[in-house]
């Protein structure tokens, strides 16, 4: 016997009794796609439905068995041998039923394993990616920078050379957040915060002062110094001070962050605070230039940051307030990238038009 045959006498027999796939099924308690595959030789039937299915289509079941009515002439007589080919047949048929019935379930469970196995590595792996994408921590730092953007307020700190966006939760009071103490001093913060490693971007759900302050400078070294219009100047004077290698910078070691002092009158080295117009902290470079064509200069400053590359301090115009703002830029001309070089990059920009210049067989 095989699916194909079993199947065609169960659909015939079933037709003949005047049933229905769904009639059927009622009497077995199984559903008609059920009794569908069962027709369609796609699968046995369970062993323990054998006889009530026999009994619904008004056979036996070793009629069910081997698949046709069994006549009472073809009832064993006494002197027949004992081993009959067509009695043998029903046996056989049960269990090629029962193997088949067995084989589906082994391959069932296995496919149930699979997917056990599936779905426990894809968690594992979700779980690592999540852990490995978002960070949940308590820092210590002092805040860079704070932004409103329609009704969401920000913070930004800085992690590891990258400027972390916070979004304030409903219990950090944005408003009474500073970021400089009345001698200009940075102010440490405690901040409970949750950010995402590819994007810089994240939550704050608490931000209190700690109330300590942040030092700066540790390089007492000195540029050339310029002077320009500048603001409601006529002449501002300016040079790079105190610098320091950059913790996060690379080439490590190679890359240095320093100041940009802005002052007016003679330079007198004592007297720092009494004449300084604007004191840019902790950037790579700065230059004086008019970039919104406004008649006016504006100091960019190039930060120490790729999510925030260039800071612009510009003067709003009133002579009576006489007031600096301040806004970041994403990109600057051409030019102005050039004047924001660093002494490493100069270098290394000199070293390589050489190259460029000695394959060109102008040198």
């Amino acid at each position: 016997m095989n699916k194909q045959q079993f199947g065609s006498f169960i659909a015939d027999t079933r037709k003949a009794a005047g049933l229905t796939q769904k009639a059927l099924a009622e009497q077995l308690h199984v559903t008609d796609k059920a009794v569908s595959k069962w027709e369609r030789a796609l699968s046995y039937p369970d062993v323990t439905l054998l006889e009530p299915l026999a009994e619904a289509l008004g056979l036996g079941v070793e009629e069910l068995m081997a698949c046709r009515r069994l006549e009472a002439s073809e009832e064993k007589k006494e002197d027949e041998p004992v081993e009959n080919t067509r009695e043998e047949q029903p046996v056989r048929n049960l269990m090629e039923i029962s193997r088949e019935n067995m084989r589906s379930e082994r391959r069932k469970h296995i496919w149930q394993t699979a997917l056990a196995l599936a779905l426990m590595l894809s968690v594992t792996l979700g779980t690592i990616w999540y852990c490995d994408t978002y960070v949940s921590e308590q820092l210590d730092s002092p805040i860079v920078l704070k932004e409103t953007v329609g009704n969401e307020n920000y913070l930004y700190v800085e992690d590891q050379g990258h400027l972390l966006r916070l979004k304030c939760g409903a219990d950090v009071d944005f408003n009474n957040i500073t970021l400089e103490s009345e001698h200009g001093d940075e102010l440490d913060y405690r901040m409970d915060c949750r950010w995402n490693r590819r994007t810089y971007e994240g939550t704050v759900s608490s931000c209190e002062a700690t109330g300590s302050i942040v030092l700066g400078g540790m390089m007492d070294v000195q540029f050339e110094v310029e002077s320009s219009p500048l603001f409601w100047y006529d002449e501002v004077h300016y040079t790079s001070e105190d610098y320091y290698p950059d913790p996060y910078g690379e080439p490590r070691g190679q890359v240095f962050l320093c100041d940009y002092r802005f002052w007016i009158g003679e330079w007198d080295v004592e007297d720092w605070n009494r004449e300084t117009v604007l004191l840019v902290e902790d950037c790579l470079t700065a230059a004086v230039a008019d970039i919104d064509g406004d008649g006016h200069n504006e100091v960019v400053a190039r930060t120490r940051w790729p999510e925030k590359p260039y800071m612009v301090y510009d003067w709003c115009g009133d002579y009576q307030v006489q007031e600096i703002d301040q806004y970041w830029l994403e990109t600057v001309s051409p030019e102005l990238e050039d004047r924001l070089l660093t002494v490493a990059e100069w270098q290394e920009k000199a070293n390589r038009e050489l190259r460029e210049a000695i394959e060109r067989g102008e040198m």
